[in-house]
C-alpha cells in the first residue's frame, strides 16, 4: 500500500511537472508570437533560424507558364526547373531541345537562345532569394542583398493575407502597394508576396498554394503582376526533391548538354 501511494505520489508530481512546463512553454511561444519585430532585420533572422537545415536544399519541378494580357490567355508554354542552394537556378523554356532559357548563379542572370548565351547581367533574384537562399544565406548576407534589391528593412508592420495574419516589410502602410516589400505569414515563416518598384514600374508577385509534400512546405502557385494586371500565372507540378546536385547544371558554359 505505501509503495503504491508513493507511486502515485511520483505519477501526480511528475505530471504536475510535466504541466508547468507546458504552460510556460505555451506562454513564452504566445509571448514570442505577440511581440513585434522592430525591424526587417529581425523578421529575417527569425525565418532563418526557424528553417534553417529544414528547408529543402535541392528542388526540381516543371511548371505550366500562362502569359496573359488584358486579361486575356496569350500563350501557355511549360518549363523545366532545378534550383539548388545557395542562388542557382536554371529554366528551360518549354523542354531542353528548344535551346532557350536562363541561369541564374553567384548573383548573375545569363540568358540563351537556341542554346547561344545573349547576355549576363548582374541580377538578384528576389523570389529566390525570399523563398529559398533565405534559409541557407547568414541573415547578414540576406540582409545585404535585400538592402541592395532597395527594400526599406527599418519598415515594418503587419496585415491580413489570404485570412492569415502576416508581417510586411518595406513599408508601414500594407496599402502603398508603390514601395518595395515583402509579405512573411507570421505563423509559418516563409514568404507569400513580393513588391517591388522598378523605375516607376510596380510589380506584385503573389505565393501562393503552399503544401506539405515530404514535411516541406512548397508553393504551387505564383502570380505575376505588373500594374495590377495579371501578366503570368505559373502551376508547379513533378516536384521533387533531388539529395544532391550536379553543380555543373548551373555552368553557363554547359547550358547546352546540361540535363536533370
Amino acid at each position: 500500500m505505501i509503495k503504491s501511494i508513493f507511486t502515485r505520489s511520483g505519477i501526480y508530481t511528475a505530471l504536475f511537472a510535466s504541466l508547468t512546463i507546458l504552460a510556460l512553454s505555451c506562454t513564452g511561444s504566445k509571448t514570442l508570437q505577440a511581440t513585434k519585430p522592430k525591424d526587417g532585420t529581425e523578421v529575417v533572422q527569425a525565418m532563418y533560424k526557424r528553417w534553417q537545415n529544414k528547408w529543402y536544399p535541392n528542388f526540381a519541378f516543371e511548371q505550366k507558364a500562362i502569359f496573359y494580357k488584358d486579361d486575356v490567355v496569350t500563350k501557355e508554354e511549360v518549363w523545366q526547373e532545378i534550383y539548388s542552394q545557395p542562388g542557382n537556378l536554371h529554366i528551360r523554356f518549354n523542354g531542353f531541345e528548344s535551346g532557350n532559357g536562363v541561369v541564374f548563379k553567384a548573383d548573375s542572370v545569363y540568358n540563351f537562345k537556341n542554346n547561344q548565351l545573349q547576355g549576363k547581367q548582374h541580377t538578384i533574384h528576389p523570389l529566390v532569394l525570399l523563398s529559398f537562399d533565405i534559409y541557407f544565406y547568414s541573415p547578414e548576407t540576406t540582409v545585404a542583398k535585400l538592402k541592395e534589391l532597395n527594400f526599406d528593412l527599418s519598415k515594418v508592420t503587419e496585415a491580413k493575407w489570404q485570412g492569415r495574419d502576416a508581417y510586411v516589410i518595406g513599408t508601414t502602410d500594407p496599402e502603398n502597394t508603390s514601395a518595395s516589400q515583402f509579405w512573411v505569414d507570421k505563423e509559418r515563416l516563409y514568404v507569400v508576396r513580393v513588391l517591388t518598384n522598378n523605375k516607376g514600374v510596380p510589380r506584385d508577385v503573389e505565393i501562393n498554394n503552399y503544401k506539405q509534400m515530404q514535411n516541406y512546405w512548397v508553393a504551387t502557385e505564383i502570380l505575376f503582376k505588373t500594374e495590377g494586371k495579371l501578366t503570368l500565372k505559373e502551376e508547379y507540378f513533378n516536384i521533387s526533391f533531388p539529395k544532391t546536385t550536379d553543380k555543373s547544371i548551373f555552368e553557363p558554359a554547359n547550358f547546352a548538354t546540361a540535363r536533370w
